[in-house]
């Protein structure tokens, strides 16, 4: 069993692009004199490790002192057979655990000797680990994590801040400040202050400036809702008058500007941080944040990493370690910490290969309540922080009255983030000053703990009266930094009736694109089709090393290449092959990421071999130009995800945002499985741009398709997707819509959607309701030509098989796979050329110009049918119907065919679901004899003479003299063709 166990662990651990596994850092031996000591005083290591284990329990953790430290019988000599406080004892080998190399004395301290009596080691442990100041590390699995967390708590003492007290002064009065001043000029505003939680500011710049001394340039930072305002102005270097004047009411953009900005509490602005003392300035990359609590956890993991990454790559840094560059910094509040599920999805992927970010420094302000809900009542356990414990995450808690612990707390976690490149928590233990906001009125609901809070003196006075105490700090010069920060907030205020906003400023990557101001004139996206052809041979060759599985290679590589040797249209797989290799091949990279996505939910991507003797992973397409000099080629980054969807596409997101030079793709196991995911979808892909001006390029591969997989595995909910458009309905578009949303019904044209997304010269979010059956139809192939040289995506496809357009007398409007199921009835249907089925591949931008221009052709047509296999109030329809009529003649109605309205999407039972396809594509062409005759009386008085059987061809009849039916009647069209 263990050998199998720890070659599961190995599975797919390889060099190929984008695995990235945390240093793995080997535990200490002890030596035979550590043993020997340790087991001649197993007492005494009983009690180290009981403190280690349950010290926390018995800290000072609550300034308001509502909860109580416990004595526990754990903690007593006693109960380990100890006895005399005289007892003097060798420490060496149980006291602390060694990590140094030849160290001859295990972590030693100021604070105790190599040999020192139970008193004092008594004493020791319990300043350690029962103060202001405690840890949980004993449940991490990694006995090198436990013997470094143990090692550097013990044997650092009192950590001298000293020299950083009047930094932390000048922080806590300048929010302090902010935060009265606040209250006394806009006391009707909803800030969500810092009052009582005042030293997170203390705590965050004690962390950015450990990431300094480490040679961390770049901070990505994800702020909660409480404090955003003083942090932004106290820390982050926000102008103030622009801050003044979002809390007056006025926009964070420029008068003019096209982005609606968002609530106070998720404002953001690229800032810097500078420390004079080690000659550093600092980035700081603020998240916008949805309002959405926590869902802004793994988008700033996301872009962290892919950050950190394109850094690396910048400053060709060839011995780069994931995280040297870039610190990511996240702040929660306690109860949605503890309560939102996100954050749980991600902590549990904070680790793994392809998410990794190099670990990041979560911040739980713990202000012991959630809205007016007490702590007893948003979890089961005791800290908020408990559900990190499950992803072998260590935690800080630190009691949030004592700027010094904080610091202490800070330098800590950033040393273990840097030494093992994981993830950490500190909780700090703080109180809220006010309610949830400053209109609320806490005592209804919390009288015991507003009492406690109202009797006591603010944490920045305390701090400030205990360094001029000390003598780290004079009266007048604490009075001086607070007079010239309130001088400078009144003539901010003064400014901010009158101010403009500037535009955030935008990465260099970014600056290379263009904005989405107006319709584009697209380029082509076709290839040679000899690079084509070469990039299909290589995306299914493999190294003499890689035993491929033969079921893949008789399915799949040999399929492919008889196809491409032989001429013959290529499958759906194949042409997405093309579509990632083509811009490999021009320098672009490609991130796919989501469920099985190597091998594809329905096994026909196989984009990864996994070798059936080693399973080391090979992805053929990082290989095609194995000669050419390294760094020319693109890299395709295959992310098989954990089973998780809203922290995934979070991450994802993350990735787009940062990097549009990527191809950044997520795609469902089937198409519903992003419901989980609405929050991300709603508030940061579909309106990001249009709140925050925030660009992104992010595609969803959705799987959809009614046949047979029952209400939950049938649906992308296309209608959704639709409803966040703002394409119009009646005005002219003169501006792209905030996303498109495409269901392509060709490989060819799933191949151009791929590459337009990055060769534009701006980013749009894509939503691609993806093939299921279409994976694997015969008739749903391409040839390379359609992907050659002058080609690119068409928005509409009309019907190819119509020869006359003037027979035709019923239009049906389709998208997706339901093309294929209508065509073959027409192909057997006696009168089918005079129905033409015109395919809608683009629903978002709605293609008006496009699709006027194949049904203007069909000038006899008197019936418009739009036919859908989803229920009425689903799929497309709701949002087509009123685009189409529009471009309908006069007095021309778009008739439904469908399924009607259903609760669910549709039904489980095979041979219902079956049943209702058969009668809605028979519905299809009901009627079309009754058409097809009124065309011939139509025509009869011009060939009167001509007797023609119904049953037989009418375009004989057509006479060139038959009316246009078509009005003159405006029509919304895109600006430019060439889409």
């Amino acid at each position: 069993m263990q050998p199998f166990l720890m070659h599961s662990h190995g599975y797919h651990d390889s060099a190929e692009y984008g695995y990235i596994s945390p240093p793995r850092v080997k535990a200490e031996a002890y030596s035979a004199e550590e043993l020997r000591n340790r087991q001649a005083n197993a007492g005494l290591l009983q009690l180290v490790s009981a403190y280690r284990r349950y010290g926390h329990l018995s800290s000072n953790l609550d300034p308001l002192g509502i909860q109580k430290s416990e004595l526990l019988e754990e903690l007593s000599a006693g109960m380990y057979g100890l006895g005399e406080d005289s007892d003097v004892f060798d420490i060496k080998g149980k006291y602390c655990y060694c990590v140094v190399a030849n160290a001859s004395i295990v972590a030693p301290s100021n604070d105790l000797p190599a040999s020192a009596s139970l008193s004092a080691i008594v004493a020791a442990l319990q300043k350690t680990y029962c103060r202001n100041i405690s840890y949980e590390f004993e449940h991490i699995e990694s006995r090198a994590v436990r013997q470094w967390f143990a090692h550097s708590v013990e044997s650092l003492g009192s950590l001298d801040a000293s020299p950083r007290f009047v930094r932390y002064h000048e922080l806590l009065s300048k929010v302090e400040i902010f935060e009265h001043f606040m209250q006394k000029k806009l006391p009707n505003v909803k800030r969500y202050g810092l009052e009582g939680s005042e030293a997170i500011a203390v705590l965050l710049d004690q962390i950015i400036y450990e990431g300094a001394r480490q040679g961390i340039a770049d901070v990505v930072a994800g702020l909660s809702h409480r404090g955003r305002m003083s942090l932004l102005a106290a820390l982050f270097g926000y102008p103030k008058d622009e801050l003044l004047r979002k809390l007056r009411g006025g926009s964070e953009f420029p008068d003019g500007s096209p982005w609606t900005g968002d609530m106070l509490v998720d404002l953001a602005k690229p800032g810097t941080v500078r420390y004079d003392d080690l000659n550093a300035t600092v980035n700081i990359d603020v998240l916008w944040n949805a309002c959405h609590l926590e869902s802004g956890t793994p988008v700033g993991m996301g872009k962290s990493r892919i950050k950190d990454i394109n850094m690396a790559r910048a400053k060709k840094n060839k011995n780069h370690t994931i995280g040297d560059h870039v610190l990511a910094v996240s702040v929660h509040g306690d109860s949605s910490f503890a309560g939102q599920g996100v954050v749980a999805e991600s902590l549990g992927m904070s680790g793994l290969a392809h998410f990794t970010n190099g670990g990041t420094v979560h911040v739980v302000n713990n202000n012991q309540i959630g809205y007016t809900t007490p702590a007893s009542h948003t979890r089961m356990t005791r800290y908020a922080s408990d559900i990190a414990k499950f992803a072998d995450i260590p935690i800080i808690h630190v009691n949030g009255e004592h700027p010094e612990e904080l610091a202490r707390a800070a330098h800590l976690a950033v040393a273990y983030r840097q030494k093992f490149r994981k993830d950490i928590v500190i909780d700090v233990w703080t109180f809220r000053k006010r309610g949830h906001n400053e209109m609320d009125e806490p005592t209804f609901t919390q009288p015991a703990m507003y009492d406690a809070i109202n009797k006591r003196a603010s944490i920045p006075a305390k701090f400030e009266a205990k360094l001029i105490s000390s003598g780290h700090l004079t009266k007048d010069a604490a009075n001086a930094v607070k007079l010239e920060w309130l001088t400078s907030l009144n003539e901010a205020f003064a400014a901010s009736e009158t101010c403009a906003a500037k535009e955030p400023t935008r990465a260099l990557r970014w600056r290379m694109l263009g904005s989405s101001a107006s319709y584009p004139v697209e380029k082509t996206t076709g290839v040679s089709t000899d690079t084509l052809y070469e990039v299909g041979i290589k995306s299914v060759a493999h190294s003499d090393s890689v035993k491929v599985h033969p079921r893949i290679e008789r399915f799949h590589i040999k399929p492919r290449l008889k196809r491409l040797h032989e001429g013959h249209a290529v499958d759906w797989a194949t042409a997405e092959a093309l579509a990632f290799g083509t811009l490999l091949k021009e320098g672009y990279n490609v991130r796919l990421s989501g469920q099985d996505v190597g091998r594809g939910t329905f096994s026909q991507r196989h984009v990864m071999f996994v070798c059936q003797d080693s399973e080391n992973v090979y992805v053929p397409l990082n290989h095609m130009d194995a000669d050419q000099p390294s760094g020319q080629q693109g890299k395709l980054e295959v992310v098989n995800s954990n089973l998780c969807e809203e922290a995934v596409v979070g991450f994802e997101y993350g990735v787009a945002v940062e990097d549009p030079f990527t191809l950044t793709i997520w795609e469902a196991q089937f198409g519903d499985f992003y419901n989980n995911s609405q929050t991300i979808v709603d508030g940061y892909i579909a309106s990001g741009e249009t709140k925050w001006g925030q660009q992104n390029g992010l595609v969803l591969l959705l799987p959809h398709g009614f046949d047979g997989g029952g209400p939950d595995h049938s649906s992308c909910r296309i209608e959704r997707h639709l409803m966040l458009s703002n394409d119009p309905v009646d005005d002219h578009p003169v501006a792209l819509p905030n996303i498109y949303v495409a269901y392509p019904s060709t490989p060819a044209q799933f191949f151009h959607l791929m590459r337009r997304q990055v060769k534009r010269n701006f980013r749009k979010p894509l939503i691609v309701a993806g093939p299921k059956t279409m994976l694997r139809l015969a008739s749903a192939t391409s040839l390379l030509s359609e992907m050659g040289p002058g080609t690119r995506f068409k928005p509409v496809l009309d019907d190819p098989s119509i020869s006359d357009p003037r027979a035709v007398k019923r239009v049906m409007l389709v998208s997706g796979k339901l093309y294929y199921d209508l065509a073959k009835l027409k192909s057997e249907h006696p009168l089918g050329q005079h129905a033409a089925i015109v395919r809608i591949e683009e629903l978002s931008p709605f293609p008006r110009e496009e699709l006027y221009n194949v049904l203007s052709q069909y000038t006899n047509a008197s019936d418009f049918v739009w036919v859908q296999e989803e229920p009425r109030n689903s799929g497309a329809y709701a949002f087509s119907a009123p685009r189409v009529k529009r471009l309908l003649p006069a007095h021309a109605e778009l008739r439904y065919v469908g399924r009607s309205e259903h609760a669910a999407t549709c039904s489980g039972v095979e041979t219902q679901q079956a049943a209702e396809h058969a009668e809605l594509t028979r519905c299809a062409f009901e009627g079309l004899r009754g058409l097809v005759a009124d065309l011939v009386i139509d025509n009869i008085s011009i060939q009167h003479d001509q007797h023609q059987s119904l049953d037989e061809p009418v375009a004989s009849v057509i006479s060139a003299e038959v009316s246009h039916r078509w009005s003159n009647r405006q029509i919304y069209a895109a600006q430019s063709s060439d889409q």
